[in-house]
């Protein structure tokens, strides 16, 4: 299989550097051409959770600037696109990038949080299947060619417009990833998947990136824990107001999650504290909008929102 990585923070050299060691035809689309240039040098460097490490040498792999993509050679030939980056970089320059780089029979591979992504792409390449990735990967990028796999997680796959895969394509990638150490699954109701994950997000996220801790230390105190349930029993109100499936147990699996993910930095709070733009807007902003839509208080999300945004 040949492969387009959009993006080459955590996400995309962890999938994209563990695809590219197992055999596939791999090539990262960077933003800058100094990334592009140390990751041909350099290779990718991977830490895996067990304390062994990986250098996946640069001639097993090509990578280029993204504004090269007009014109070059290699465009049009991936049978699959894997767009990594995050939500806030989805703007109309790389999606005009983006739509020189596919052909007629690209798939296209959504791994942002939130939700509004899979709808912007879509429009942006239209005719082309699109689906969406929910991962509980975890990695963290050290440098621009390095990257720590926190813990192995579990991905799942699906049509974003929610039909069922019957030209077998999410299959045979799920194979493929599984092929190159990962545990993908083809989800059978991946918009579930979609809505379950925007509601764990908008629970914990932010509270790590306002108190600045570790995902387990929201479980610390009983303070901590309330307004963890407020966020996690407004998300549940909204999705009920909007006919949207949610797990009764919602708060007893947001609390696993911050067990199964106790030392882990969510992105936002590192974002936070390097000074970057999160995704608050697309995560907790969401919930916010949905809930205003049916003139239903959130005081809770509306809250974060504006206290992460101010940060």
């Amino acid at each position: 299989m040949e492969f387009d990585i959009i993006g080459a923070g955590a996400l995309g050299l962890l999938f994209g550097g563990k695809l590219a060691s197992s055999g596939a035809t791999v090539r990262f689309w960077t933003r800058t051409p100094e990334q592009a240039a140390l990751l041909k040098r350099e290779g990718i460097h991977l830490a895996e959770p067990d304390g062994t490490s990986i250098i996946i040498e640069g001639r097993r792999f090509e990578a280029y600037y993204m504004e090269e993509s007009g014109g070059h050679d290699k465009v049009g030939r991936a049978e699959w696109m894997l767009i990594t980056t995050k939500q806030r970089h989805l703007d109309a320059k790389l999606l005009t990038a983006v739509e020189r780089l596919v052909n007629p029979d690209t798939k296209v591979v959504c791994f942002q949080n939130g939700i509004g992504h899979l709808e912007m792409v879509g429009s942006a390449l239209p005719g082309l299947p699109v689906y969406a990735a929910i991962t509980t990967e975890g990695a963290k990028r050290m440098n621009d060619y390095t990257v720590s796999r926190a813990g192995q997680g579990t991905t799942r796959i699906g049509k974003s417009d929610g039909t069922p895969d019957q030209s077998g394509e999410g299959e045979s990638l799920a194979k493929m990833l599984g092929k190159a150490g990962f545990t993908a699954l083809l989800s059978k109701d991946i918009e579930r998947e979609i809505y379950r994950k925007l509601l764990i997000n908008a629970a914990i996220n932010p509270l790590t990136a306002i108190w600045r801790v570790a995902n387990g230390q929201l479980l610390e105190n009983e303070e901590r824990l309330r307004m963890l349930r407020q966020l996690c029993e407004e998300g549940v109100a909204v999705y009920g107001a909007l006919g949207i499936p949610c797990d009764e147990d919602m708060f007893d699996q947001i609390v696993a999650v911050c067990r199964s993910t106790s030392t882990n930095i969510s992105s936002m709070l590192k974002d936070v504290r390097e000074g970057l733009p999160t995704e608050i807007d697309y995560i907790n902003g969401k919930l916010v909008e949905m809930a205003r839509n049916k003139g239903i208080s959130v005081p809770g999300h509306e809250t974060v929102w504006r206290l992460v945004r101010a940060l």
